[in-house]
């Protein structure tokens, strides 16, 4: 009889930006946002003796009644409560619990009380020796990759262990091109888990990913889930090459989206070659306009130029930038706020994920706020109270020009304003003129995509809710999205329109249900 094992990725009580809101599931008809990538990779690398099961608790529930050999938890710090949860009634039945991922990596201290087997790095090749061990009898309790692995070993994710349809209950597909990240910003803490250099999957492997998600979940948005695509533009150039190729020979064209560094802007031939391949969305960290912010925190690559010329230039392509923006740096008084707040009117960014500055796991700015006095254990502050965590209150340093409840109350009010409806139409208004207005435009060749059953569905189930059951103010907002994207030539305006409408809607819900006072907040003094 074969082995079981269950592979689970714990439900997130946490209110975030990756989280779906009960409205864009009723919307969407879909409850998780990007597909777990990690567990599909394990499941990938478990030979035939051993039967995989998949539980993404977005999806479906555990069944703790059934029986497992082996319970494997990933997963970020935050969903520590739950996964201590599972592990230790998965534990009363005799399962080996075994955790493994970067939060493991960089902290396995907070994973040790509950579990039995720890995963130091990277798993390609330490999860099939543990499995061999297993069948040996003679487990260790911590296998280290020390390497940085060639790419090349990373198999084709298995998704065979999910539940039937679970896959079509994601928002999104996902699959990872490259790791690693040239840069060191300082409050990161990728370039110690995966490395500064490199490192690329091969082409071909990268478009059977792609083809796979494609098939079994009807995924007409991918997000190349990477820390740095554009970290060796050499190799991200053949792959954009490939996705655009593969994408012309498709019925519905996808759209990609995907995470890269703000100077890659001046590369002419990189921007096109990502217009033609379907990068309609690109995530950006630009942080901050305080320049010594930037300096502080090591972010040179945007020092390197003017960050709202760079922004354009994306826009130019028809590429809609989403950015990080963060507040609490060293060198930020209680002006940062009304700061960011105007770079961002004039930036044409329309979603930004507003967060005070943190110090994760791993990173050089922990340790430096460790030597100083300054650091904060968010971690273990959540395990005490989860009741009481949200993504807007991570707070995991004691700033140096302002108290943490002015923080707080600085990082709400540059939401609510990022957010107010006549700023955000403004912003997206932006985008779309610097589209419309873009030498550019006519020489690009953007896939335009088709339209199937799933999307008349979702158009139908959109304007009931925007007829229905939206908000005054909702409504306001849609139709003005509404008439600006319907007044573009983009090819992607329809998507665009819907991923702005839903991501503004998301955004308000994280605000409200994280600062019940939200609308009555002032600017800090």
């Amino acid at each position: 009889m074969k082995k079981k094992i269950l592979l689970v990725i714990p439900r997130n009580y946490e209110i975030n930006f990756i989280n779906v809101s009960s409205i864009i599931k009723m919307i969407t008809r879909r409850s998780g946002g990007p597909v777990v990538l990690s567990l599909a990779t394990i499941a990938a690398l478990t030979p035939p003796e051993f039967e995989v099961k998949i539980i993404d608790e977005d999806l479906a529930p555990v069944d703790f009644n059934e029986s497992f050999d082996i319970v494997g938890i990933g997963g970020f710090s935050y969903i520590l409560n739950r996964a201590e949860e599972i592990a230790r009634e998965f534990s009363k039945r005799g399962a080996l619990i075994v955790c493994g991922g970067s939060p493991v990596s960089f902290s396995p201290e907070r994973w040790r009380s509950f579990a039995d087997v720890l995963f130091i790095g990277e798993a390609e090749r330490t999860w099939p020796r543990f499995l061999e061990d297993y069948i040996q009898g003679k487990v260790k309790k911590e296998y280290l990759e020390k390497e940085k692995i060639d790419l090349s070993l990373s198999p084709v994710p298995d998704y065979a262990g999910y539940l039937p349809g679970s896959l079509k209950k994601y928002l999104f597909g996902i699959i990872q091109a490259s790791r690693g990240c040239p840069y060191r910003c300082e409050f990161c803490s990728v370039h110690e888990y995966v490395g500064n250099k490199m490192r690329y999957k091969p082409v071909q492997n990268i478009i059977r990913e792609v083809d796979q998600l494609y098939r079994l979940g009807k995924f007409r948005v991918i997000m190349l889930a990477d820390d740095n695509f554009s970290g060796n533009r050499k190799k991200a150039k053949e792959i954009l090459r490939a996705l655009r190729d593969w994408n012309q020979n498709r019925k519905y064209p996808v759209s990609f989206v995907t995470q890269l560094s703000i100077e890659v802007a001046g590369d002419e031939e990189f921007l096109e070659l990502s217009a033609d391949a379907g990068l309609t969305r690109v995530s950006v960290g630009v942080e901050t306009p305080n320049l010594k912010s930037l300096e502080e925190t090591n972010k040179k690559q945007n020092l390197l130029s003017d960050m709202l010329g760079d922004i354009k230039r994306f826009h130019e392509h028809g590429i809609m930038v989403h950015s990080g923006c963060i507040v609490g740096f060293d060198n930020d008084d209680l002006s940062i706020f009304k700061a960011q707040n105007d770079f961002f009117a004039k930036s044409g960014i329309s979603n930004i994920q507003a967060l005070p500055l943190q110090a994760p796991d791993g990173s050089p700015l922990k340790r430096r706020m460790i030597k100083e006095g300054r650091y904060i254990d968010y971690e273990s502050t959540v395990r005490a109270n989860p009741e009481h965590q949200n993504s807007l209150n991570t707070f995991t340093i004691v700033p140096k020009q302002m108290t943490l409840k002015q923080l707080e109350q600085g990082l709400c009010w540059l939401l609510k304003n990022l957010y107010e409806p006549g700023n955000y139409i403004h912003r997206l208004n932006t985008f779309f003129e610097n589209y419309e207005n873009s030498p550019k435009r006519k020489k690009l060749k953007i896939p335009k995509p088709g339209i199937d059953l799933d999307n008349l569905l979702l158009t139908a189930r959109l304007m009931r809710y925007v007829i229905g059951k939206a908000s005054q103010k909702e409504r306001k907002l849609f139709w003005e999205i509404y008439r600006i994207a319907m007044g573009s030539s983009h090819p992607n305006k329809m998507y665009l329109l819907v991923n702005s409408y839903l991501s503004w809607i998301n955004t308000q819900n994280i605000l409200h249900k994280s600062f019940s006072q939200v609308d009555l907040v002032a600017y800090p003094q």
